[in-house]
């Protein structure tokens, strides 16, 4: 693969960003069995209680995460498109410096700005 070609480049640092989501979304969702078999509400519910909002908390942000591989897998799309880098709702370039710190950002600042645009990276 030629190093010096901005697209291959561009493709092999969404694939890390996104294996590395993935990695922390299997963190998030491992747990000991035995944790799980022994949970008991009797008298003393506290730790069984704060693991289960622990699990809740791990599903919540494992949820969260996977919108972000959502988000890199449609950069990929985009990427293979040909529209990699221009801002899907007006068209214009997305400059270098956002795609620089987001890589699968699909707006521009301007559009990231407007209401209603919170499921797409800002």
């Amino acid at each position: 693969m030629d190093r010096a070609d901005p697209q291959a480049r561009t493709r092999d640092l969404l694939m890390q960003k996104r294996s590395e989501i993935v990695d922390k979304v299997d963190q998030l969702g491992a747990h000991d069995p035995a944790e799980v078999a022994n949970l008991g509400f009797g008298k003393r519910i506290g730790d069984a209680t704060a693991y289960a909002v622990e699990r809740m908390t791990d599903a919540y942000q494992a949820r969260t995460i996977y919108s972000t591989v959502a988000e890199i897998d449609q950069a990929l799309e985009r990427l293979d498109a040909g529209t990699y880098g221009r801002c899907v709702s007006c068209g214009r370039p997305i400059p270098d410096e956002r795609l620089a710190a987001v890589p699968w950002a699909a707006l521009c600042v301007p559009c990231s700005a407007r209401p209603g645009k919170s499921k797409v990276v800002r």
